[in-house]
């Protein structure tokens, strides 16, 4: 693996080659433009006493980029490049940093090292690039659940302006395999997963009043604006909210609100 590194007074500069990808992933010091978080994921809790590291998903110079920091660092080192563009979902999970892309089917795990900057990306791979697809379009999210990282994949027909909805399958991904292996799951044991545009969570049902277990809860994104439901890992229902959303009270053109977003407690 060949990495270019460089560092000045004011930034600092890595090139980790993509493994099974196709160029370098840039690391670089923002020491100059200012960026607008849309997805966060610490490493570790704040409380724990370890020295956590914080992720983000990030509008950066027009575009959504990678984005990282550490207590301790004055800049944050922000991600460039063709194969890793548009993060979609992160997450932490047995010591390494997944990524999954918004517009390609693509995931990647990321290892981080310590120096006398902080931290960088030392290690970047590409270790998923297809996923069972049904349809001609679909869409995916990534969390961690009971020690399993797991994708969540709907498919949809290949009308892009009026697809419908076909069918939701939940994946536990096997990161011992080469290249990574799929398994597809049917219940959460209880529990239930929140998916939306500014992250994934999954909780037990018992913690929240009105909430039920194996249960997916979907709010729109920008993707698909009006994905809006309930599917049960039990039997492969679907259905809609019982409850609209309040902005849509306000006589305003659904295509004209803000897409929701799941404020969710820590755990």
């Amino acid at each position: 693996m060949s990495i270019l590194e460089m560092t000045m007074a004011s930034a600092s500069w890595k090139s980790p080659r993509v493994i099974n990808g196709r160029c370098e992933i840039h690391f670089g010091a923002n020491d100059v433009y200012t960026i607008s978080l849309r997805q966060v994921v610490l490493s570790s809790s704040p409380d724990s006493g370890s020295k956590y590291i914080v992720v983000a998903s990030s509008y950066y110079k027009g575009s959504v980029e990678l984005a990282l920091w550490q207590p301790g660092m004055t800049l944050w080192h922000v991600c460039s490049g063709v194969d890793i563009d548009s993060p979609k979902d992160l997450a932490f999970y047995q010591g390494k940093l997944y990524v999954l892309l918004r517009h390609r089917t693509h995931l990647f795990s990321c290892e981080l090292e310590e120096d006398d900057r902080g931290f960088m990306v030392s290690r970047v791979e590409l270790c998923l690039t297809e996923l069972p697809q049904e349809g001609g379009a679909i869409s995916c999210n990534m969390v961690v659940w009971r020690g399993e990282l797991l994708l969540i994949i709907r498919h949809y027909t290949d009308d892009f302006l009026n697809s419908q909805l076909l069918k939701v399958q939940v994946f536990a991904v096997d990161v011992n395999t080469n290249p990574y292996g799929l398994t597809e799951i049917h219940s959460f044991s209880g529990d239930c997963i929140f998916v939306g545009s500014g992250g994934c969570k999954s909780f037990p049902a018992s913690l929240h009043d009105g909430v039920e277990g194996d249960l997916i809860y979907f709010v729109p994104d920008e993707w698909k604006p009006r994905d809006r439901f309930v599917y049960s890992m039990r039997d492969g229902r679907m259905r809609p909210f019982a409850a609209q959303l309040l902005a849509c009270y306000f006589d305003m053109p659904e295509d004209n609100l803000d897409f929701p977003m799941w404020l969710l407690p820590s755990q």
